[in-house]
């Protein structure tokens, strides 16, 4: 018995050390500047540019904002073709008693609500995603194929890559962290919390640093949906994948895009990192993604 409340005790304590330490850190972190006035990240609203017929929705990574995609929105809406919203994820950039609240049912509610406001307004609805969002935008087009008219997706994350955790898969890594640490509701993230653009160290952003464990399980859930589901994507693909990524399984996302029997273009970079809206190309890739919904948008009038 004795051996057993230890156990207990100490178990106790690490998840009330823990909690305390990533508290604090939070609080010195939000010191550091001042929310607007819903609470959000500096300069993580959403936002409209352009006002094409052919509509684009944006969905950021883990732990983004819509500002990653600022500068291709802007790209892609000044040919006007395009009218682009990018979306903001529901948590995302919001303090850590509303953040911790996310979930795959409430992105997904979010992104369906996205779609049909567009919808309402374009004949042509693409959904964007970078990472997280790719993969959320191939769960919509997979949930609801009458509703999207083509995918696009950068590096998106249909499973971690293992270059970070050699021991055990992430998974593995995460069921064990919530049982250790169940009380403990938030982690700190090993990343920068201000990105900048490998070309123009001038475009930053802020992103979170204090990550709920319901993120983490939103995104597992959702990992988990798409696998062996390939086969069911009924739109045109356009993806963006890195050889280099730390974060993302490259091979594996590889491997489910090719079992997408549709038109699609797949760019395999070798000379990029995870984070491909901001790295270098992003412009060329951002033309090539316009090219291929025209093409696109072409060929479905052509069976038409």
């Amino acid at each position: 018995m004795s051996t057993l409340l230890t156990i207990l005790f100490a178990w106790l304590g690490v998840n009330l050390l823990h909690a305390a330490w990533v508290g604090t850190r939070r609080r010195l972190w939000e010191r550091r500047f001042t929310r607007d006035a819903d609470g959000l990240l500096p300069g993580a609203a959403e936002y409209v540019v352009g006002q094409g017929p052919v509509a684009l929705l944006f969905i950021h990574g883990f732990a983004d904002t819509p500002r990653i995609w600022r500068r291709i929105a802007d790209r892609l809406a000044a040919n006007g073709a395009f009218t682009c919203r990018a979306m903001r994820l529901p948590g995302s950039a919001e303090p850590a008693r509303r953040a911790r609240h996310q979930s795959l049912e409430g992105w997904r509610a979010k992104v369906d609500a996205e779609v049909d406001g567009l919808r309402s307004t374009h004949a042509a609805v693409w959904v964007v995603g970078h990472s997280l969002g790719g993969a959320l935008a191939l769960d919509a087009a997979l949930r609801t194929p009458d509703r999207i008219s083509g995918v696009a997706v950068l590096a998106p994350m249909l499973r971690i890559s293992r270059r970070r955790s050699p021991l055990l898969p992430p998974g593995a890594w995460f069921a064990l962290a919530r049982v250790t640490l169940c009380l403990s509701p938030t982690f700190e993230s090993c990343f920068s919390a201000v990105m900048a653009a490998v070309d123009d160290p001038g475009f930053t952003f802020l992103r979170d640093k204090f990550i709920p464990f319901s993120v983490y399980h939103g995104l597992f859930q959702l990992m988990r949906a798409l696998r062996g589901q390939a086969g069911r994507v009924a739109c045109p693909v356009f993806a963006v994948t890195s050889e280099s990524d730390s974060v993302v399984d490259t091979p594996a996302a590889l491997r489910w895009l090719e079992g997408c029997r549709v038109p699609k273009e797949i760019h395999a970079r070798t000379d990029i990192a995870h984070v491909v809206p901001l790295e270098m190309g992003w412009h060329t890739l951002a033309d090539a993604l316009a090219a291929f919904v025209r093409e696109s948008s072409a060929a479905g009038r052509g069976r038409e």
